[in-house]
């Protein structure tokens, strides 16, 4: 399967960065971390350099093969040891670069299944971001015959989010749900993944990932929606949460595959 043709370069630029600051990375040396978003607005998690067949747990995430701008490091059967961070998202493209962020699994490491998620954003450097630390768990729903899994977090969201009072940081509740809707299908990956809802309002998508089962090198297709693609509206707090339950979403279904 051919690679997709890169994105317009306007495209690029405003997926991670807003272009009225500059075009440079939040964290690069004289530049402020300011920009109007931390994440792209639609990217893709690709293998690591050593190449698909290998067992490397480095992994990059970007709009393009060509245009990576964040490496994952993701342990394999995680599940079935004690808890410990298996998922990093770091700030940079090498397993050494700061943490945006952490999933940890919260099981007694006995099980090939994990029902409960820490996700831990660390401060970063200039940015008066706060420290937030979130529960993901497991909701089963459906029936016995046709059971459903989706997974929920919550998080303080940005004042325009809350309403527009002013006072903003209200606790908001999200939930990944399984879903064959068309915007997973606009994705062009698998026909069934996840849309991001809030719960008080579950007929918006605010974002879409899906495995992409037709590429040796491209695992999964990722990309915000309506006010997810706002980067005002939440705040960067939840869109870098938005990702790290969106990815730890994703390899829940991996590690229980396997």
């Amino acid at each position: 399967m051919e690679e997709d043709a890169p994105p317009p370069y306007g495209e690029v630029v405003s997926g991670k960065y807003d272009r009225d600051g500059g075009g440079a990375p939040p964290g690069r040396p004289g530049i402020p971390p300011t920009l109007a978003r931390l994440m792209p607005l639609d990217f893709n998690v690709y293998c690591g350099p050593a190449g698909p067949l290998s067992r490397s747990d480095l992994y990059f995430m970007g709009p393009h093969r060509i245009d990576r701008q964040f490496a994952l490091t993701i342990h394999q059967n995680s599940f079935a040891q004690i808890p410990r961070p298996f998922l990093i998202l770091h700030d940079g493209l090498t397993a050494q670069d700061p943490a945006i962020g952490t999933v940890t699994n919260a099981s007694n490491g006995q099980d090939k299944f994990c029902d409960k998620f820490i996700i831990d954003a660390p401060p970063r450097a200039d940015s008066g971001l706060p420290h937030v630390q979130e529960s993901l768990e497991v909701a089963y729903k459906g029936t016995f015959w046709h059971p459903i899994v989706n997974l929920q977090y919550s998080v303080r969201v940005a004042p325009t989010a809350a309403g527009g009072s002013g006072g903003g940081g209200e606790r908001q509740e999200f939930e990944w749900q399984e879903s064959t809707s068309r915007e997973v299908s606009s994705l062009g990956g698998d026909s069934r993944g996840w849309r991001l809802v809030a719960l008080a309002d579950e007929s918006e998508t605010l974002a879409v990932c899906a495995r992409n089962g037709g590429s040796l090198t491209k695992y999964l297709r990722f990309s915000f929606m309506g006010k997810g693609r706002a980067a005002d509206h939440f705040g960067p707090t939840w869109e870098i949460m938005a990702v790290l339950t969106g990815l730890a979403t994703w390899n829940r279904l991996l590690e229980s595959n396997d």
